[in-house]
Parts: C-alpha cells; structure tokens; sequence
C-alpha cells in the first residue's frame, strides 16, 4: 500500500434525478440530492467519549445543522479512552459494512489540542476523518488507492476552535460539509508523513506453529486475537486438524462453530464474525477466567 494520486469519491451536488454512479477510476461518487427514495448521505461516528456527557450528542448537532438530510450512525462511543489502537481495530472491522460513500468520523484523540494534524482520507470508496495519531492505521492498508489530506481550511471549521473539543469544532462540521458535495482538495494539500502505528502481525515459529497476540477483548469477554483465516488456513479445514492454542499456561483444544456448543465456561477457540480467531468461554467470559487483557500473546500449534 503506499499514498496514490488524488482522487475524489464523491462527487460535487447534482441536480434532481442524479443518484449513485461509478466514476471511470472504479469509485462511487455520492451525488447528493433531496429527491425523494434517495439515498441520504452515510455519515458514521467512532469515539472514546462514552455516554455520560453530552460529547457525542453535540457532534450530531453540529452535522445535522449543516446537513438535516444526514444519516448518523454510532459505531462505537465505548472503546477505552485514549486507546487510539484499539479504535482503528474497530473501525476496521466496520468499515466494509458500509456502502460506498459512506463517510466514517473516528476521534479518539488524546493529543487534541496538540500539534498533531486533522486529517481527511479518501480510501477505495469512503472517507476518513479522523486525528492524525495512528487511529487509521488498521484502515490504511485495506486501500488499494489511498489519499492523504492535511485539513486546513478553516473556513469549514466552527469558531471560534475550542483546545479541547476538536470533534465538535473540526471534525464534525467538516464531514457534514463532505457530505453535502465538498471536495476535498478544499480542505487542505495531500501528505505522505500521516501517522501509522504497527499493528501486530502473527509469526510463523515453525512449520505448523504461530504466535499471535490479543487484539481486544469484547464486552463479552471474547479475546479476539490476530490470526485470521488466512493466516492459519489448516485450522479450519474439513475435518478439524489436532491444536493446541497455549494461553498462558492453559492449552485450548476445541474449536466450535457456535458459542452455545461449548459447556459453561468451558474454554474453546471460535472463528468471530469479524474474520479473526477468538478464545471464547460459554457465558462465562474467557478473558477473565484467563486472566488476559489486550496484547497477550498466544501461541497455536496445529498437529
């Protein structure tokens, strides 16, 4: 993957009757319009704000008074605060969920304030926008044509731009005006220097041998790990090899297709939906029985 030349998902408004096409570079363009049936403008939000404030209530204010006909839809306002690492894993896992277009605001951003840069991505078919602190690292090498923008033009900001709430001030109004048709060479001249933190990769350690780390552990107490399908297909074919998935100093030996196949709080390896191996205990809450949090390492010996 590597920065390519500008291109522009979305297109600027059109007229009546206009809907979605396909551009000759192969990305949808989101000719916006308020004719009836059609589709509205997609815009997601990621944060680490939680719910006990009216942080994300404000973002949504912010957008809707720039653009009535958006449609907001909350990813995720619940990853722990400051973990920029972990907000990309989850962005990622969503982001092919969404139609093209589609524009994803991601702010957990502990260096608000700072000089680190906003910024604005244009991938394959949506956009990004998002604190250039790591937190579309996970995101990035999807791209198979990925633009990079330093967002400058203050004319899309509010003001005046508070220190510490750059989501309401920044983000928020500049993707509504993304959406209503604003190009982004608008906002400011392309990088190639945004920030890409290191995502863990699983190492082979033998023929049939594989080490691996924790990505996340979800609210259900599923430790998802970073081996996916195509990392260790012999784990999952017909029929089911030998294993030993070594978690500290427990070995798991099952792998099952369905959480409620296992016994309760019995210890089982599962293919998550979002396409990575998981450790899994039947409503019991594997992460906590084993002790293990976000970058534990696990090592898969397959027989």
């Amino acid at each position: 993957m590597a920065p390519g030349r500008s291109h522009v998902p979305l297109g600027r408004q059109a007229g009546r009757g206009a809907g979605v096409s396909v551009s000759r570079k192969g990305v949808r363009k989101n000719h916006r319009t308020e004719k009836a049936g059609e589709r509205r403008p997609i815009i997601t939000l990621l944060t680490d704000f939680g719910h006990q404030d009216p942080f994300v209530g404000i973002m949504k204010g912010v957008i809707l008074g720039l653009c009535p006909t958006a449609a907001l839809v909350d990813l995720c306002h619940e990853t722990a605060a400051y973990d920029v690492l972990g907000g990309s894993f989850l962005l990622h896992s969503a982001v092919r969920f969404f139609p093209a277009g589609t524009i994803h605001v991601a702010v957990v951003d502990p260096g608000v304030g700072t000089e680190r840069r906003p910024i604005l991505a244009a991938g394959d078919n949506h956009y990004f926008i998002a604190p250039d602190n790591g937190v579309l690292s996970f995101v990035y090498p999807q791209q198979e044509r990925l633009t990079v923008r330093e967002i400058k033009s203050e004319h899309y900001f509010r003001s005046p731009v508070s220190q510490t709430f750059h989501a309401r001030d920044i983000f928020a109004p500049v993707a509504a005006y993304l959406s209503k048709g604003l190009e982004p060479y608008q906002l400011g001249e392309e990088i190639t220097d945004y920030v890409r933190l290191q995502i863990p990769k699983p190492q082979a350690v033998g023929a049939k041998s594989f080490r691996g780390v924790v990505l996340k552990v979800d609210r259900f107490g599923n430790a998802i790990t970073n081996l996916g399908r195509s990392d260790v297909p012999a784990l999952f074919a017909a029929p089911t090899p030998g294993f030993k998935l070594k978690v500290g100093d427990r070995e798991i030996t099952r792998l099952l297709h369905a959480y409620a196949e296992g016994a309760p709080e019995e210890m089982f390896a599962i293919l998550g939906s979002s396409g990575y191996l998981e450790i899994a205990a039947n409503r019991g809450g594997a992460a906590k029985l084993l002790g293990i949090t976000r970058g534990a390492e696990i090592l898969l010996e397959i027989s």
